[in-house]
C-alpha cells in the first residue's frame, strides 16, 4: 500500500509529460507533497454511514460484489466511492485502470458558509464564483470542497464530526443537487471530493441524496473525509488516490496531493 503512490507518480510522468515536472520536483522534495487521508485512530469519529441504494436491476437479495461497501457501514475512513456503489455492471475499485488513479483537481473553499451553517450546501452559484476569480474547472478535474469540516476528525468530541440531530439526521455540509447538475451538465469532471462525511446534502433535507446518485450514475467518483483541503491552492493541484485493490464499488483511499 505504501508503495502504491511512488508506482502511479512514476506512471504518470510517463502519460502526461507536461505534468512531469511538478511530479519530479515532488518526488525530489522540490514542491510540497499534503496527505489528504484522515488518520485512523482511536478518537476517530464512528457512526452511522449513509449506504447506497441497491445497483439497477438488482432483485431483492441478489448477490452483486459491486454493490459492497468497505469498510461496511458505522466505519468512518477516507475512501473512494464509484458508480458500480449505485449501478449493475459498472467497474469495481479493483477494476479501475492504475492511469485513472491519477487526476487534476480544484478547490473550492466554501469554510466561510459552512462557519454560519453547518448544513450548508455548495451551490452552482458558489462553483461560478469560483470559476470567475480562477478561470473554467478544467475538464477532468476532481472538485474539492474545503467546508472545513475536517477540523473536527480528531476533536475531543468525535460526535461533533457527525453531528447528528435530535431525529438522529446528521447536519454537515454537502453539495446542492442544483451544483451536482451544473458540474454534470456544464462541466466534465472526473468528480467530487469533500471533507466531510456526508457524501451529498444532508439526508432528510430536500433533495437528500438525489446529487449524489445522480453524481455516481453519471460515471463519476467521490471521495469523502478528506482532510488538509486548507493547505491546498484554488488550483494546479494533482491527485494520487490509491484505494486498496478490492472487488467492490467503495474502497478506502490514501489521497495525496501535489502542488504546483
Amino acid at each position: 500500500m505504501q508503495a502504491l503512490p511512488l508506482a502511479l507518480l512514476l506512471l504518470f510522468l510517463q502519460a502526461e509529460p507536461a505534468a512531469a515536472g511538478a511530479w519530479e520536483r515532488a518526488m525530489l522534495g522540490k514542491s510540497q507533497v499534503v496527505d489528504l487521508t484522515q488518520a485512523q485512530m482511536e478518537s476517530a469519529p464512528t457512526g452511522r454511514v449513509q449506504e447506497h441504494a441497491r445497483p439497477e436491476g438488482l432483485a431483492e437479495g441478489e448477490g452483486n460484489n459491486t454493490a459492497q461497501r468497505i469498510p461496511p457501514a458505522g466505519v468512518l475512513v477516507t475512501h473512494l466511492d464509484l458508480p458500480s456503489s449505485v449501478l449493475k455492471g459498472k467497474p469495481t475499485v479493483a477494476q479501475i485502470p492504475a492511469r485513472d488513479l491519477l487526476a487534476h483537481a480544484v478547490v473550492v473553499d466554501v469554510a466561510a458558509r459552512v462557519a454560519r451553517a453547518a448544513d450548508y450546501r455548495v451551490t452552482a452559484d458558489d462553483l461560478q464564483a469560483w470559476e470567475r476569480r480562477n478561470g473554467r474547472i478544467p475538464k477532468g478535474s476532481m472538485v474539492l470542497l474545503h467546508t472545513g469540516w475536517g477540523r473536527r476528525w480528531n476533536g475531543s468530541d468525535p460526535a461533533r464530526y457527525v453531528n447528528l440531530d435530535p431525529q438522529g439526521v446528521p447536519r454537515v455540509p454537502g453539495i446542492s443537487p442544483g451544483a451536482i447538475a451544473f458540474l454534470l451538465n456544464e462541466r466534465e469532471i472526473r468528480g467530487v471530493g469533500l471533507d466531510t462525511w456526508v457524501p451529498d446534502a444532508v439526508p432528510g433535507a430536500p433533495g437528500g441524496e438525489d446529487g449524489a446518485r445522480a453524481l455516481l450514475s453519471a460515471g463519476k467518483w467521490q471521495l469523502v473525509n478528506l482532510t488538509n483541503l486548507d493547505r491546498l491552492p484554488a488550483k494546479g493541484v494533482k491527485l494520487v488516490i490509491a484505494p486498496l485493490r478490492v472487488d467492490a464499488g467503495s474502497a478506502p483511499a490514501r489521497v495525496i496531493a501535489i502542488l504546483p
